[in-house]
């Protein structure tokens, strides 16, 4: 594994700052000063960060939840609301990826890999995020660009998404829509700016990850093949 990989999976630090911090004259294998970020280490090295012993992070997991609606993405509250972290097992500690707030459903990643996590919530990366919004009316043609190009959503941003399908499903409009970016709120905010009703909202894709089948509330690891993908996309 490289060592600066080794350093942010700990979680000291991020992994520009890692690597940084290498370059610095901040690390040492086994005593001795280590200059190159991408030097190969394995688990009995001895490695420290300003004199600080670091952890091997070995057993990387990460798992796919289907986070129920009324579900908080985070650790704690303290209004006592429940979390998504009641929902998996404590052991191994595990940090959300990103989040989905209290009313969005769906797909969402939990892992301790440092790296994979920094990863797939930088912007620049632009992992795709497939949602699907439930609506009272069909989005127009000239919203449907409007919201392609990029629509002001408030606090001096802009809301872009693609409108991949829209199909009715029972009394209300099915519409399938994909973000690149991951704004706070992004989706809400879109529809809120166009005066669109959103009746609700669940993710259902991330990256190559495909919620499917799995039951609301439930989890599972990720696939071999899952997995691969993301150690593909991150090298």
């Amino acid at each position: 594994m490289k060592l600066f990989k080794v350093i942010s999976s700990s979680g000291e630090l991020s992994r520009r700052k890692s690597i940084d911090a290498i370059k610095e004259g901040m690390v040492t294998v086994n005593g001795q000063l280590i200059l190159d970020p991408f030097n190969d280490v394995v688990a009995k090295d001895d490695i420290r960060l300003d004199n600080k012993k670091i952890k091997h992070n070995v057993d990387l997991t990460t798992i796919l939840l289907n986070k129920p609606k009324g579900y908080l993405s985070t650790k704690s509250d303290e209004k006592g609301r429940k979390t998504i972290f009641e929902l998996i097992p404590k052991n191994p500690p595990l940090n959300h990826v990103g989040r989905l707030d209290k009313n969005t459903t769906g797909a969402i990643l939990l892992t301790n890999d440092g790296n994979l996590s920094q990863f797939l919530m930088h912007p620049k990366n632009r992992i795709e995020k497939e949602y699907i919004a439930l609506t009272d009316q069909f989005i127009s043609e000239k919203n449907i660009n409007k919201i392609r190009k990029g629509i002001f959503i408030g606090s001096n941003e802009k809301g872009r998404a693609k409108i991949v399908s829209q199909k009715m499903n029972k009394s209300h409009i099915e519409v399938k829509m994909i973000l690149k970016q991951g704004k706070k709120n992004e989706i809400r905010r879109i529809f809120k700016f166009l005066d669109l009703n959103l009746m609700s909202l669940k993710r259902v894709r991330i990256g190559q990850i495909q919620l499917s089948n799995l039951a609301l509330g439930s989890w599972r690891l990720l696939s071999k093949k899952e997995l691969h993908f993301l150690s593909e996309i991150q090298s």
